[in-house]
């Protein structure tokens, strides 16, 4: 019998100014049993099973997700807790843990930690201790901001694969109408990963650095290594642009980002006489996009706006000392979801580049933290969300202040190549544009390089 101290350090109604009373698990018989502590061998916590976030949204009404910081702030440092206790078990507890609290890892996960304190924790672990984690809690160590994106990957990988094989098992022999339906929708999403996670050939390996498979699901794919690259860039969809239906083609997106970035580093290596920077694109569908049903509403901005500041504040926690390049390049819907999270304030990217905005509340470029005012818009002509101003402020409008992402054709100033023009809502990422050739030069901290851009 493995016994596991854990502490009710999430969860629980009792006043958080109150140490935690100490519970004692028995993996065995999956018994939980209220205790006086006697020995503290580790500081873990079991509770009712935790929906994140996304799925705590109201039914489209238009109406803002109202967060109690005050208690997630509490419920993040007891996290802490948490993951101090699990690094302390041995690799039999923890194995049994995991076996007996299936769902504990959905409610760390609700309420996560800091980045910067999963950082100093997972940096203060050797690396028995990092394997024994990621092998027997892949679905926490995967999805952890604040844990090196590699790590992640690898962990996923492995989430990944027993989430197939336990979906597929359970569908085996099921009579249920509704169960089997809801294991074939999750075993649809995850064919959906596992297809996006194959590189074209010549393209970057790619690494699944976020994996949620509740309902319709989250994930975020990376391509190149974001733990050392010198320029990472986020990928924010719109619309429409849900894990199963759009991941494969958001992640053939990122690549061709990339590949335009790498083309125009090279250039200037060449030009300089210098080696040519490294570059990773993340394929980001980090949030429940909206449908056209209940697109007219904020919930999933708001949302989506949480989990885009906590992703860019574990790589600027992950990479502290080497901090790379960071430009968020959003689309549509997901216009709404950066300037949210950028006009909080927590974190501060390098570059944002906006295209086919339908507007926003947010009415200026003051409001925002990027640097230097490194702002873009770009509006194709025959865009009808830009100019609508559905969600407030037209972030192509003079007075926002923001550069003009040129869109419309032009030429190449470095190698006298010809860009096409983008005519419409889903044009401005089109292989060969001028579009996707400025978001690339403005990503790689070569603005000036941008054709026709206004200054």
């Amino acid at each position: 019998m493995v016994a596991v101290v854990i502490s009710l350090a999430l969860g629980g109604t009792r006043d958080s100014s109150v140490a935690p009373e100490l519970v004692q698990v028995t993996p065995m018989d999956n018994a939980t049993t209220l205790l006086p502590a006697q020995t503290l061998a580790s500081d873990l916590w079991v509770g009712p099973r935790s929906e994140p976030l996304w799925l705590q949204l109201p039914s489209p009404s238009g109406t803002s997700v109202d967060i109690d910081g005050t208690a997630r702030a509490s419920r993040s440092t007891s996290g802490m807790a948490v993951l101090e206790g699990l690094a302390r078990l041995t690799p039999a507890e923890l194995s049994a843990f995991a076996a007996s609290n299936p769902t504990a890892v959905d409610t760390i996960l609700a309420a996560p930690p800091a980045a910067s304190a999963v950082t100093r924790w997972w940096t203060g672990l050797d690396d028995a201790a990092r394997h024994d984690l990621q092998g027997d809690l892949p679905q926490l160590v995967g999805n952890l901001d604040g844990i090196p994106l590699v790590a992640r990957g690898q962990a996923n990988a492995r989430y990944l694969g027993e989430a197939v094989k336990t979906a597929t098992a359970r569908l085996t022999g099921q009579s249920g109408r509704s169960l089997s339906a809801s294991l074939n929708r999750e075993l649809s999403v995850m064919a959906q990963v596992q297809q996006a996670l194959l590189p074209p050939c010549g393209s970057p390996p790619r690494t699944l650095v976020l994996l949620d498979l509740t309902k319709g699901g989250r994930a975020a794919i990376a391509l190149g290594n974001p733990d050392t690259a010198d320029f990472v860039s986020y990928l924010v969809p719109g619309m429409n642009y849900g894990v199963k239906e759009q991941l494969v083609n958001w992640s053939n997106t990122a690549d061709d980002l990339y590949a335009e970035q790498v083309s125009v580093l090279r250039e200037r290596a060449i030009s300089t006489h210098t080696a040519t920077p490294s570059v990773a694109t993340i394929a980001w569908i980090g949030y429940e996009t909206p449908s056209v049903f209940n697109v007219g509403g904020l919930d999933r901005a708001e949302a989506g706006a949480d989990f885009l500041v906590d992703s860019w504040q574990g790589i600027r926690s992950t990479r502290a000392g080497q901090e790379p390049f960071l430009s968020v390049f959003a689309h549509s819907y997901g216009s709404l979801v950066s300037l949210e999270a950028l006009a909080r304030g927590s974190v501060q990217v390098d570059a944002l580049v906006l295209v086919g905005s339908p507007g926003s509340a947010i009415q200026s470029i003051d409001r925002l933290n990027v640097a230097n005012g490194n702002v873009y818009v770009g509006e194709a002509d025959w865009d009808p969300a830009v100019n609508s101003g559905f969600f407030g402020s037209d972030p192509g409008s003079a007075s926002y202040g923001a550069h003009t992402l040129d869109v419309d054709g032009g030429v190449d100033r470095q190698n006298g190549r010809t860009l096409n023009k983008s005519w419409g809502h889903n044009d401005y990422f089109t292989r060969g544009s001028e579009s996707l050739h400025n978001m690339a030069v403005i990503g790689t901290d070569q603005a000036a390089r941008a054709t026709n851009a206004s200054e």
